[in-house]
């Protein structure tokens, strides 16, 4: 790839396709993942599922904190052609992250039985939230490194590779998904240890970029700065908080819906939840594909085509939510049966629910392209500004004070407003002349 002088859209496409095939490849592993569970375990698996969303959030967002963090800084260093900085950010970047995998893992693991209740998990459900929960803690680190190592082969002009390792790890957790739930009757056990070996394989696939002969990712010892921790966390402080406050989101939607509707609606919700990381995923792949484009671009000073490549990617993410909220709208009712074998309360309710909680889509793509933006803007305090509002600042207040005024139907319209009044913000932020 020419960085500095192959047309924009060219680039953008480049990096866009194989984000995107990555992205349906991930979808389907969700999806089937999610109806494995559902169809093969029943409703109580999903439950369990759900109430542990939060911690998969989390080491996830620790993986995006250092990943997005570091990759970002990085591709501004490739632009200023400055590789003892390359050498520095991703050293740094690596080490850190592998020392705090292992203590997310170690320290959860430990306090296991506390986390279930604290997560909302009751007696009725606890064992099977414990089956599933002891081995994804143990291996948490898994699912830090995948990310952060993912981030930086797409940041290093190899987004097939990325792309490689998340359609294999993805095909093998599908595949072992049906063998250990359905041929060895191994339940929820079975359903983790499938994901762990899927990520695994994601992890060592994208990782053996640093063999090829078009590797610039370099690691060293010596190389490790503590001096630059700090600016790969101020960079990467948003994306993390983007998912650690998804986690946040689903578990105060869980205790709220838990009170107005009991468990059924918590069957709607894991549903909604689930459906909500496959549509997360495609918005993500426009701003994944213009990230380093971007990045690149500033380090090398080019502002036109930085300007060019931030509009390219804001066309193609609303494509997607126009598609995406047309297929959800048109299917609703399939996309209950896709995923449980569910009660006529479930179907009743759900359908209405569903279609309302989906509207935010079309707010939300502005607030997810622009806060990836920012970052690769190196505007962290406004890709921050975003992430608080659409976390604490907004929906936590919503979902708390709507349903008590307005009932507890109310609970479905929370994302669209919310998503709604920290989209004007982002507009404003975008309105500012240092922009």
């Amino acid at each position: 790839m020419n960085l500095d002088n192959e047309k924009e859209i060219n680039l953008y496409i480049k990096y866009l396709l194989p984000t995107i095939c990555a992205m349906v490849f991930n979808a389907i592993y969700i999806i089937t993942d999610t109806l494995m569970i559902g169809k093969g375990i029943g409703e109580e698996g999903l439950v369990a599922l759900n109430l542990l969303l939060p911690i998969f959030s989390a080491y996830f967002g620790i993986g995006y904190l250092f990943g997005v963090g570091g990759s970002v800084l990085l591709s501004v260093a490739k632009g200023k052609k400055d590789e003892g900085e390359q050498k520095r950010i991703f050293s740094t970047t690596v080490t850190v992250a592998a020392v705090t995998g292992v203590l997310v893992s170690l320290i959860p693991f430990i306090m296991q039985n506390k986390l279930y209740r604290i997560l909302g998990a009751t007696d009725e459900n606890i064992r099977i939230t414990r089956e599933y929960g002891s081995i994804m803690f143990a291996f948490g680190w898994v699912y830090i490194l995948q990310t952060v190592i993912n981030c930086f082969v797409r940041n290093d002009e190899a987004p097939r590779r990325s792309m490689a390792g998340t359609i294999v790890g993805s095909c093998t957790n599908v595949v072992l998904d049906y063998i250990f739930i359905y041929k060895c009757n191994m339940g929820m056990s079975g359903a983790i240890i499938a994901t762990v070996i899927g990520n695994a394989l994601n992890m060592l696939i994208a990782a053996s970029h640093l063999l090829s002969r078009n590797n610039n990712l370099h690691y060293g010892i010596r190389s490790i700065s503590i001096g630059r921790v700090k600016k790969i966390i101020i960079n990467g402080a948003s994306p993390c908080f983007n998912e650690v406050a998804w986690g946040i989101v689903v578990f105060v939607f869980n205790l709220q819906i838990v009170k107005y509707f009991g468990n059924y609606g918590l069957v709607i919700y894991s549903i909604i939840s689930n459906t909500l990381i496959v549509t997360n995923s495609f918005m993500n792949s426009a701003g994944n594909a213009m990230q380093p484009l971007v990045s690149y671009s500033i380090g090398a000073g080019n502002k036109e085509r930085v300007r060019k490549f931030t509009k390219i990617g804001f066309v193609t993410i609303t494509i997607f939510a126009i598609i995406m909220y047309g297929v959800i709208y048109g299917f609703t009712n399939r996309l209950i049966h896709l995923f449980v074998k569910p009660s006529e309360i479930v179907v009743k309710e759900g359908i209405p629910a569903i279609r309302i909680y989906f509207l935010s889509l079309f707010f939300a793509m502005v607030n997810v392209y622009f806060s990836v933006y920012f970052q690769a803007a190196l505007k962290s305090v406004y890709a921050m500004i975003i992430s608080l509002l659409r976390g604490f600042g907004v929906t936590i207040l919503f979902v708390i004070i709507i349903p008590l005024i307005f009932g507890a139907s109310s609970v479905w319209w929370v994302m669209l407003l919310s998503e709604g009044v920290t989209m004007i913000v982002t507009l404003f932020l975008l309105s500012r002349k240092n922009v």
